[in-house]
């Protein structure tokens, strides 16, 4: 939950202790006044800014923005994270570097727009071309001024994921920024403009498909890449008015309540396992004065607390890469009990089998490592013989949905399927799973529905068979000696690989 309004209700307690004190003797009215109280306090108050505050400076009016609606958070597909067991991350990270200097968005609830473009827009095209952030900053205002809700006072920030997938952005001076305007609109030369600077799009880091529970290893993976991450969070209290200088958030008592809290959106640049048992690095947009200069620590405790949305941009190849993109990957069956891979060989083409039948009732998952950024489709074989979408994970409300992104953008090694695990049934002597990758998205459930159109084929030929057109021919594919198997292919006009899975079971 949340809205656009943040730090509201102090001031309103400030002249509590005259009421109660006019109203002693009159309890009854001293009731109905308190039950206001607390009703316009957890309201947040009557405005959406608070006071940056370290008591010997100058107050400085601080506005927020992030309007947090579940329902619009639920919106963006889930991002499959890697496999933390076999992801070794740095314990520090730090994408300031790729940073603009810290400004402040002044009177306009428009931080959803500031930490999305100005800020993660920004460091992401920094990091992935080398250029000077101040350089090429992109404009807020172009971004704010066609999401806004109504009353310039605030957005969703999967509006802003998804107008800079869909339209881009431009240098913040082709489009200056003005606090008291947020009617103008870019005119057509702009638009175009924009369409140079297209994001490749966006995930939510939830740990599954519910909007509630942040994942920070998700998050964490995404910086490790280069990439920055926007958050929506509950904000007000000792976060808005006593940062001044500082460089790490300890909240109060009194901010744990949340109350008066209210929506604003930041850029995640960072994290350190170091810093009081590990704490992310927030760029904020309320100027330099706020936190050390413009950024703040917030730890993983506190962030998992105030945090309610988190949204990871697909990272951008870096410069100077290849024009035409590989498609690698490594293939494994993984024994659930023991973590060991249970040996594959290649029998014809693109089927490979077990080397030797495993028990029946023996637990699994299937491991795919991504050497470059692709889509993954995981499907197996029922035992009346047909077809069933393994990942991206069906929709438990509506399982002819999926809340699950199928795209891997950030590389390594995932387990499918994340939290369980599959099993060798009883019946008969062979299961069968097809791990598809592709350069392209590829409808899953259409491709399902092929798949079991022909499935009197077979499996594997009905597999083939539904992908035929997509497939890039002469896949070279290589057995390991760990039982993996590899394969890597330029890709072109196709750019699909299946590899069928035959596992023999007694």
């Amino acid at each position: 939950g949340g809205g656009n309004r943040g730090g509201g209700g102090n001031i309103l307690f400030q002249f509590l202790p005259i009421i109660i004190g006019f109203l002693f003797r009159k309890p009854l009215l001293l009731l109905v006044v308190l039950a206001a109280a607390g009703i316009f306090y957890f309201k947040g108050g009557c405005n959406g800014l608070g006071n940056l505050s370290n008591n010997t400076s100058n107050t400085t009016q601080l506005a927020t923005g992030g309007v947090l609606d579940p329902k619009q958070f639920d919106k963006a597909q889930v991002y499959e994270g890697l496999d933390e067991s076999k992801t070794d991350l740095p314990e520090y990270i730090s994408l300031l570097k790729f940073a603009p200097d810290r400004l402040n968005q002044g009177q306009q609830g428009s931080c959803v727009a500031w930490s999305s473009a100005y800020g993660a827009r920004t460091v992401l095209e920094a990091a992935s071309t080398g250029e000077a952030p101040n350089k090429l900053a992109f404009s807020p205002a172009f971004l704010y001024n066609q999401i806004k809700l109504d009353g310039c006072q605030g957005s969703y920030i999967i509006r802003a994921m998804e107008t800079m997938t869909r339209v881009g952005a431009v240098p913040f001076n082709d489009f200056p920024y003005d606090d008291k305007d947020c009617e103008k609109q870019p005119n057509g030369q702009l638009i175009n403009e924009a369409s140079d600077f297209k994001m490749l799009g966006f995930n939510r880091l939830t740990t599954t498909e519910s909007t509630n529970g942040i994942n920070l290893h998700a998050v964490k993976e995404h910086l490790a890449k280069d990439v920055p991450v926007v958050i929506g969070m509950m904000v007000g209290g000792s976060f808005m008015q006593e940062m001044a200088g500082k460089a790490i958030w300890h909240p109060t008592d009194d901010d744990n309540n949340m109350m008066g809290f209210g929506g604003h959106a930041m850029c995640v640049i960072g994290y350190d396992d170091r810093k009081e048992g590990g704490a992310f690095e927030v760029m904020n947009s309320w100027g330099k004065e706020w936190g050390n200069n413009g950024v703040a620590y917030i730890k993983y405790n506190d962030f998992k607390r105030f945090v309610r949305e988190a949204y990871g941009i697909n990272p951008s190849p870096k410069k100077g890469a290849a024009d035409v993109q590989n498609l690698a990957c490594n293939i494994g069956l993984v024994d659930a009990k023991s973590k060991n891979y249970i040996p594959l060989q290649i029998t014809n083409n693109n089927v490979f089998t077990t080397t030797k039948p495993i028990t029946k009732g023996t637990t699994f998952k299937m491991e795919v490592k991504n050497n470059s950024a692709c889509y993954v489709y995981v499907l197996g074989k029922e035992t009346d013989g047909s077809s069933y979408i393994l990942f991206p994970y069906p929709s438990k409300a509506d399982a002819s949905k999926t809340k699950f992104s199928p795209y891997c953008g950030i590389t390594g090694y995932r387990l499918f399927p994340r939290g369980m695990s599959m099993q060798a049934d009883q019946i008969g002597s062979k299961d069968f799973i097809a791990v598809i990758t592709s350069k392209e998205p590829l409808n899953v459930f259409d491709l399902n529905n092929a798949v079991n159109a022909n499935k009197a084929s077979g499996f594997e030929a009905s597999v083939n068979t539904a992908i035929k057109r997509l497939t890039i021919n002469n896949v070279e594919f290589k057995s390991a000696e760990n039982g993996t198997i590899s394969f890597k292919t330029a890709t072109g006009d196709k750019n699909t690989v299946a590899c069928i899975v035959a596992i023999d079971k007694q």
